[in-house]
C-alpha cells in the first residue's frame, strides 16, 4: 500500500483490466511503438499470466495498482526480473491508466517498489524508458534514478536508468 494506491500480485480475474488497459492506444503509444506491433488479446493473456508466474516463482513481481476508495484498476507497477546487457536485474514496469496520468502515481508506485526491492535486498534495480518518453524520465528521476546510458531492450533503444548503490 501507498498513500494513494493498493497494491497487491495480479490474479486470472484481472484479464479484463489488463485488456482494457494495454490495449490503450496511449499505453501502446510508449509500451509497444512502432515498429512493433501493438499487443492483441493473446498477448495481453500471456502479459497477466507471465506476471501471475513471476509471483508463484519468485514470491515478488509486478503489482496490480488499485485505487483503495473505489477499487478502481489504476495501473501496472512493481518489481520483475530482466535481463539487459546479459546481466540480470530486477526492473521496475510502470504503466498507469491514461485518464490517471500527471497525478504522481506512477512515481508513488516507483518509490514503493524501489523500497520493495531495497527490503528484499536486491542490488541492481533499473528501469527502461524509450528516450522521447519524458513523463517516464521524470518519474524515474523522481523516484531518485539516475541515466546511465542507451541500452536495446524489446528491439528499441532505451535508456538505462538505475537506482544509485
Amino acid at each position: 500500500m501507498t498513500q494513494r494506491l493498493l497494491v497487491r500480485a495480479p490474479t486470472e480475474d484481472d484479464l479484463p483490466a489488463y485488456e482494457a488497459h494495454f490495449l490503450h492506444p496511449e499505453i501502446l503509444r510508449w509500451l509497444r511503438p512502432p515498429p512493433l506491433p501493438p499487443f492483441d488479446e493473446p498477448q495481453v493473456l500471456e502479459l497477466l499470466q507471465r506476471d501471475c508466474r513471476h509471483w508463484h516463482d519468485h514470491g515478488f513481481g509486478p503489482w496490480v495498482l488499485e485505487d483503495p476508495r473505489s477499487g478502481e484498476f489504476v495501473g501496472r507497477g512493481g518489481l520483475a526480473w530482466t535481463e539487459v546487457e546479459d546481466v540480470l536485474a530486477v526492473e521496475l514496469p510502470w504503466s498507469i491508466e491514461p485518464d490517471r496520468h500527471d497525478e504522481g502515481l506512477a512515481t508513488e508506485a516507483a518509490r514503493r517498489a524501489i523500497g520493495h526491492a531495497d527490503a528484499l535486498g536486491f542490488e541492481m534495480v533499473i528501469a527502461l524508458i524509450l528516450p522521447h518518453n519524458l513523463a517516464s524520465r521524470r518519474v524515474a528521476e523522481k523516484a531518485g534514478m539516475v541515466a546511465q546510458h542507451e541500452v536495446e531492450h524489446a528491439g528499441l533503444p532505451h535508456l538505462l536508468y538505475r537506482c544509485p548503490p
